[in-house]
């Protein structure tokens, strides 16, 4: 996570890379912030406005936490 709480995701099967700058919460921006870096996620990114890729990351439904 870069001193903007802005996380670069890699969807390796798309070969894409999602920008993330907005977090469901802070839990989920603290737990991703924790991880590291090539750990192995599931989320859902809702696109952010008009803008071009810049992403909110929430927790998938019924997902709690990403770490066990």
């Amino acid at each position: 996570m870069n001193p903007n709480n802005a996380i670069n995701l890699l969807n390796p099967s798309a070969n894409r890379v999602f920008q993330v700058v907005d977090y469901e919460d802070e839990e989920l921006r603290e737990e991703l912030a924790a991880l590291p870096a090539g750990k192995l996620v599931e989320l859902r990114l809702d696109r952010i406005g008009g803008r071009a890729n810049v992403w909110q990351a929430r927790r998938p439904a019924n997902v709690a936490s990403l770490t066990p």
